[in-house]
């Protein structure tokens, strides 16, 4: 409801006639909540004129999740975000209320500088341009607001940021890695649906998706003008320390679960052996999952919009095929027939280490787990008659 009330505030506040004499803009950056949309943290551009008594906030990040399939189209990647802009109390109280650091960094620009970003915002903002696409990785409320300023400077002014080319930068798997350190089950979700084209490495501009980053680059860029050179930010202040309560530890991790899946398919089989039963239950309950999980991956590769959601390797364990083996696999299970066609999920397996060792695709850790029982469990199918006669329990 408040960030319903913030989209309404964005709409009819805010008269882009007035004066921006003696105006100053500042980049403001949230660090994460523990919401799936805050993990990442917020950028905003505030805008403040003494004269006048302004002190607004532009913001890239509002949405509405009471729009017409706000859920479908967020999974097709089809997701529309508005910018908006508020009064400064009101956007401060939202992260005090969270308990997220809020970070001001005055940019240091020129007077028609900060007319023109103010004249760009609020052009921006009318009805007809307010809405855009929005992409975590390219389009999102961090680089909308850099590319703002950037515009803003003009063609005779450029901003140079202090990289170390010697250094390695990180793939985009391992930004958002850093991100979601803190929630296991989130970081494994959306690590699973990232593809191959996840872990190339990033550019300098391409890691300042994260607010974090760009905060950090700007606090060590400068402006270059007519040969001369000026820091991108004259001051820097800590408007809200963080006070978030600390998240509690849970055993309940994706790498536990998958590891106990993994001991869970070993008891199985010997409890198997010793009844001389085969459990095929469980067979149904694993390769459903794998089958479903797989009828996911296959659907965001195909029709999502998402960045780096296609080209995912893990679709080689976590297949929809299963779904149709599983049946076959059943129905020889009962009538005691020949298992050769648990070869296919020997193959599906195979190859999906062999990716992982070869590095097509880095895979979350708990996914070889998973694999590993998989494989596991396919060959027990294939040799059970070899191993039973070896009576080894």
């Amino acid at each position: 409801m408040k960030r319903f009330f913030f989209i309404l505030l964005a709409l009819f506040t805010l008269s882009s006639s007035r004066a921006v004499e003696n105006g100053r803009f500042s980049l403001v950056t949230c660090s994460p909540g523990d919401e799936v949309y805050s993990l990442f943290g917020h950028t905003a551009l505030r805008y403040v004129n003494e004269a006048s008594g302004e002190d607004d906030v532009f913001s890239y990040g509002y949405f509405n999740f009471g729009s017409p399939n706000f859920v479908w189209r967020f999974v097709l990647g089809q997701t529309d975000y508005i910018i908006g802009a508020v009064p400064f109390e009101f956007f401060i109280e939202e992260y005090v209320e969270r308990g997220s650091q809020v970070t001001e960094q005055v940019l240091n620009l020129t007077p028609s500088q900060v007319a023109t970003l103010y004249t760009l915002l609020q052009e921006n903002r009318r009805p007809h341009n307010r809405v855009y696409r929005y992409n975590y990785f390219y389009a999102n409320c961090t680089t909308k607001a850099r590319d703002k300023f950037v515009e803003s400077l003009g063609e005779d002014c450029r901003i140079v940021y202090a990289t170390d080319s010697a250094l390695r930068l990180p793939t985009f798997r391992e930004a958002i890695s850093v991100m979601t350190a803190t929630h296991p089950w989130y970081a494994f979700g959306i690590d699973l649906l990232m593809g191959s084209d996840a872990d190339k490495e990033c550019t300098p501009d391409e890691l300042q998706f994260v607010p974090g980053n760009l905060m950090n680059d700007f606090g060590k860029a400068t402006l270059e003008s007519a040969g001369v050179s000026v820091p991108a930010v004259t001051a820097t202040n800590v408007l809200v320390g963080e006070n978030r309560p600390q998240q509690p530890h849970s055993n309940f991790t994706p790498f536990n679960v998958a590891l106990l899946l993994l001991v869970l398919t070993f008891i199985v089989q010997l409890c198997e052996l010793r009844t001389k039963k085969t459990f095929w239950g469980f067979d149904i309950l694993l390769m459903t999952l794998q089958g479903a999980a797989g009828c996911l991956l296959l659907f965001m590769g195909l029709f999502s919009e998402h960045p780096a959601v296609d080209a995912n390797y893990a679709i080689l364990i976590l297949n929809p095929i299963a779904l149709v083996i599983m049946s076959v696999m059943v129905y020889r299970i009962i009538k005691h027939k020949s298992m050769g066609i648990a070869w296919v999920m020997v193959a599906f397996a195979l190859l999906f280490f062999i990716a992982g060792i070869a590095g097509l695709q880095c895979f979350p850790a708990p996914l070889y787990f998973c694999a590993a029982a998989l494989l596991v469990r396919s060959l027990f199918h294939i040799y059970k008659k070899k191993i039973c006669e070896l009576d080894i329990v």
